[in-house]
């Protein structure tokens, strides 16, 4: 057997690419506006892939571009510490005021509410053991988490925007980006880390590299502007919290060198690219504001003279016209003291047409027949014109890589574009028919999809026609849902569970032998634990709460960033201490395995399906989440505990379901807890019991799915377990 690649070995990247240009679906477009909400928009996998592997592939030939000469050849530990970030080059004195704050801090909003995203996948269930993932887990979760004092970074961020008056739509929104429409540069460096995510392994070393000056970088706020100006702590709490995991990332870093010491030079260039690409990204920010800013300020400065000049002339004329309750003849007679607030009234005003500043009644004015008619000349109307352009659209048409200014994006262009997209979706000629796949076939692509996204369709429908099979043959316990059934009735199967367990008295009903050939078995699916809700994250825009709820879950399957807490590797060791040794989960040879019975795949595929799509499938899969975590209690799980305990087997793989899925507080609790919020939810936005029903009806699909979905497995385990016993014995085996 061929020793499998590492999850996070090197070669992949290399795989990828040529899997993706031979068939021509590297291509980047050059519209960040359309890539960037697509990718706040989950489900859409197989189609954003091509696009989204292209726009970073473009961004890291800017840096080779820019940065080749600054890449360190060899690697040592003396190069991996003088690794550090350079400084951003702060704003002009007179461009550091508390407008531009705002201002700025408004702009990169962006960046900072997709940070550090292109973690949040680092840690995918069939590598959560592995060391790697183990330490940028727990990098990603002190980022991310409460601290001491019980306060998420994220929320700090957003209490500090509210008190500063700003406003920032969820970043799923159609019309985050206007207005004020985002400066490119900003665009394209959130837009970068929401890519980044997609590409866990593929980009994995430039993803250590990215984090690292991510965590040695202040914001473009505290590079930009004076201490003084900054409103909050928030920035200050946010840099004592990155610099503390240095050490931790550095450590990291060396550990995956160490790893392949074969291509340490090539991993050891990557990781520098990635730590230059963060630092191009702000670099680009900075410039381009302060191009934006010298611009500003000059066509300000134009319309400023121009309205000095005409000053005299125009007192005595405008008194019945009024900007914010003053009359035009005040705020003449005010300049030039006054110019920044006669300017900013101006463009508040009805005068101005914001989605179209050539068609502005403040033009008009000054037409044939206007009230203003030969008080400006063209030029200097045509100053006006440029200046009420610049206000509006916030981005100059002269920096380089501009978006589209007019770009108005609807929701149904959108889904077209989506299906456009889906039809040119490459269909490669080295991947098989996914849809006449066995599930044991489907369960390596399933497991690494992110190298084969165009599996999800399939996903999908095997989701689609497990569920509506599953309605079919499981009815209703109760018909109209209310939280008190919901609590009856779950805290009814959980009673029922502890009141039936008995202490073994005597030998255990099953062999030892049996037991450890039932491990094998179970080795597909415990091996990657917790993957049913790996994508939990994919609702952080749209159910926060439900989305906390069920990632606090899956934390707790992988450890919490401890690998001797992880499941799947509890599991591993387990099956290491009886002499059960099988491939890599994520490996093809995992599933060449001879060992396994083919049933033993139904319930991973059918929960690997599932979790690509926790949006569209969240009542289903809030039910099923319920019953994994209520199977961890009672009789079941403690019996096994004293039947292991019996035969000297390490019962810890059970023993930790039964404390951490716990009815008080633990997993079963939190997952009742995400259905009640879920059907509150409904029961705020109808009325409607039919609907309200409905509801409840999918999610009991999910709860019977765990039983539907796995009954070929449970009950054909014993007769397999008999076939298994008689070829052995027969010399069969």
């Amino acid at each position: 057997m061929n020793k499998p690649v590492h999850f996070f070995d090197p070669v992949l990247e290399g795989l990828f690419t040529q899997r993706l240009t031979e068939h021509g679906a590297i291509a980047w477009e050059n519209n960040t506006t359309v890539l960037f909400y697509q990718l706040n928009q989950p489900g859409q996998e197989h189609i954003l892939i091509p696009q989204a592997y292209g726009f970073i592939r473009h961004q890291l030939q800017q840096v080779q571009q820019t940065h080749a000469a600054d890449i360190i050849q060899h690697y040592n530990a003396d190069a991996l510490s003088s690794l550090q970030a350079t400084k951003i080059k702060p704003l002009a004195k007179q461009f550091c005021t508390q407008e531009n704050l705002h201002q700025w801090l408004e702009q990169t909003a962006a960046i900072l509410l997709t940070q550090p995203h292109w973690l949040q996948h680092i840690s995918p269930a069939a590598s959560s053991q592995t060391i790697s993932s183990v330490q940028l887990t727990a990098l990603y979760l002190q980022i991310t988490q409460k601290d001491q004092q019980g306060i998420k970074l994220q929320h700090s961020y957003r209490a500090m925007l509210l008190a500063t008056g700003i406003r920032i739509p969820s970043l799923h929104h159609q019309n985050f980006n206007q207005p004020p429409k985002l400066i490119p540069g900003i665009l394209d460096f959130a837009t970068l880390q929401l890519a980044l995510s997609r590409f866990p392994r593929v980009m994995f070393p430039e993803i250590l590299g990215f984090t690292l000056a991510f965590c040695q970088m202040p914001t473009i706020i505290e590079a930009c502007f004076p201490e003084y100006l900054i409103p909050s702590n928030f920035f200050q709490q946010r840099q004592y919290r990155l610099k503390r995991l240095i050490p931790s990332l550095l450590h990291c870093i060396t550990s995956y060198l160490d790893l392949f010491p074969q291509q340490t030079q090539l991993l050891w260039q990557r990781i520098q690219q990635g730590s230059w690409l963060y630092q191009l990204q702000m670099q680009r920010c900075a410039e381009q504001f302060s191009e934006t800013l010298n611009l500003s300020t000059s066509v300000q400065h134009s319309v400023a003279k121009i309205l000095q000049q005409k000053a005299v002339a125009a007192i005595g004329h405008y008194q019945k016209i009024q900007l914010q309750g003053i009359s035009l003849d005040q705020w003449f007679s005010g300049l030039p003291e006054n110019t920044s607030a006669f300017l900013l009234a101006l463009i508040s005003s009805g005068y101005v047409d914001r989605q179209t500043p050539a068609n502005s009644r403040l033009l008009k004015l000054f037409d044939f027949k206007g009230p203003m008619f030969g008080v400006l000349n063209k030029p200097e109307q045509g100053s006006l014109l440029h200046w009420l352009e610049n206000e509006l659209k916030r981005d100059s048409t002269t920096i380089k890589d501009t978006i589209r200014a007019d770009f108005k994006y609807e929701k149904t262009s959108h889904q077209t574009a989506l299906i456009e997209d889906s039809n040119k979706l490459v269909s490669f000629k080295e991947a098989p028919n996914y849809a006449k796949l066995s599930n044991k076939e489907l369960y390596y692509y399933l497991l690494n999809v992110d190298l084969f996204a165009d599996v999800l369709p399939v996903a999908k429908t095997k989701v689609h026609k497990l569920l509506r099979a599953c309605t079919f043959f499981n009815p209703l316990p109760f018909k109209h849902y209310s939280h008190q059934q919901l609590d009856a009735f779950i805290g009814d199967i959980y009673q029922r569970e502890v009141d039936s367990y008995q202490p073994l008295r005597g030998t255990p009903k099953i062999s030892k032998a049996a037991y450890i050939w039932g491990f094998e078995q179970i080795a597909p699916l415990i091996l990657i634990d917790g993957c049913w809700i790996q994508n939990s994250l994919a609702l952080q825009n749209t159910n926060s709460e439900i989305c906390d709820i069920l990632f606090s879950i899956y934390s707790d399957e992988i450890g919490n960033g401890q690998q001797r807490q992880n499941h799947p590797f509890i599991f591993q060791q387990l099956l290491d201490s009886l002499s059960i040794q099988v491939p890599p989960a994520y490996s093809k040879e995992f599933i060449e395995h001879p060992g396994f019975i083919n049933s033993a795949f139904d319930l991973p595929v059918y929960m690997l399906s599932l979790s690509s799509f926790s949006v569209e499938f969240l009542p289903e899969l809030l039910g099923l989440n319920m019953a994994i975590e209520l199977s961890g209690l009672g009789k079941s799980y403690m019996r096994l505990v004293d039947d292991w305990h019996y035969w000297g087997i390490d019962p810890r793989i059970a023993s930790i379901h039964i404390s951490i899925d716990n009815y008080a507080s633990g997993h079963t609790f939190l997952a009742k807890k995400a259905i009640q919020i879920y059907m509150d939810d409904i029961m705020q936005n109808t009325s409607n019991r039919i609907t309200l029903d409905s509801h409840w009806r999918r999610i009991y699909s999910g709860y019977a799915s765990l039983r539907f979905v796995g009954g070929r497995f449970k009950f054909g385990l014993p007769v397999e377990y008999l076939i298994h016993k008689f070829k052995c014995k027969h010399g069969f085996g």
